[in-house]
């Protein structure tokens, strides 16, 4: 293997053990709520309960037959793979999104080292933001909330590193530049998204849109700035509405239906991060040709 496809195969393979690990992340976090704790895939009513942190229990367990499960049947893919799918002790179905949530990672791991210049500081922020919005998107579809313990730090990072840019220039673009372009965003992003929720809140006597909604974008703006903030409000807008209308027409929900916004919102910077430079370029040679 020349250098740059055995960086791209490591990149790989870390993105899997990461992707382990961020669903021990998205199914722990949310457990040590009291209100969330019988959502747990843990929990089972009239039994011994295992209280899930993020330390304990060490190692993996089956969430019905509650057997510790070895490194062996928790190699990310290939376990789920040889296992097909079910507990090597009570064979108890294990859901493929576990699989997903690894494959997802290591493509997000694959893509920021091949499209920021390998292993970089900007390609390294890129993952770790990455892995942020994956924890979050499936904590919001799972509990319709986003966790303080991820956006409130999130903001106060990204303007940090927005600071440690302006002097010395260490992260490139997506990453906001200096403290203005951070600020910005964050006033964009969070401000424009709270603002909504307020007027939604004054017309229909209802909450239309979470605080964690706009703490998350606030998140967003600090690390990526204005343009950011602005492309993930409307692109997040319409894919939200997309899913809305579908769930509407076809399913027959409620137009009342209570949809997590986060996803489409997280989902959105992803597309932001790693397409909206490509779709730029290509409109500017269109403009040019013309």
């Amino acid at each position: 293997m020349d250098m740059s496809t055995t960086t791209l195969f490591i990149a790989l393979l870390a993105g899997l053990a990461a992707g382990s690990f961020m669903n021990v992340i998205i199914y722990r976090l949310p457990a040590g709520r009291e209100e969330l704790y019988e959502d747990s895939p843990y929990y089972r009513e009239g039994e011994e309960q295992i209280r899930l942190t993020l330390n304990e229990p060490k190692r993996s367990i089956c969430p019905k037959c509650k057997h510790s499960l070895p490194w062996k049947y928790t190699i990310p893919v290939i376990s789920w793979v040889l296992l097909r799918g079910r507990c090597a002790y009570c064979s108890h179905k294990i859901p493929f999104r576990y699989t997903f949530v690894e494959l997802i990672t290591a493509a997000l791991f694959v893509l920021s080292v091949s499209m920021f210049g390998g292993l970089t500081p900007t390609s390294v922020g890129v993952i770790v933001f990455s892995c942020a919005l994956i924890v979050i998107s499936f904590i919001d579809y799972d509990h319709y909330i986003i966790p303080n313990v991820i956006s409130i730090p999130g903001v106060f990072i990204g303007i940090a590193l927005a600071g440690l840019n302006q002097f010395t220039g260490i992260l490139k673009w997506p990453f906001a530049p200096d403290l203005l372009s951070s600020g910005y965003g964050i006033l964009i992003g969070g401000g424009f998204l709270w603002l909504v929720a307020f007027l939604y809140y004054l017309i229909r006597k209802t909450q239309g849109l979470g605080m964690g909604d706009v703490k998350l974008l606030a998140m967003t703006g600090a690390f990526l700035g204005p343009e950011a903030a602005y492309y993930t409000i409307l692109v997040g807008s319409i894919l939200g509405s997309i899913v809305g209308i579908i769930l509407i027409v076809f399913y027959g929900k409620k137009t009342t239906h209570q949809i997590p916004f986060g996803p489409y919102l997280a989902g959105a910077t992803l597309l932001y991060i790693f397409t909206s430079s490509h779709i730029m370029t290509g409109f500017e040679g269109v403009l040019a040709v013309r």
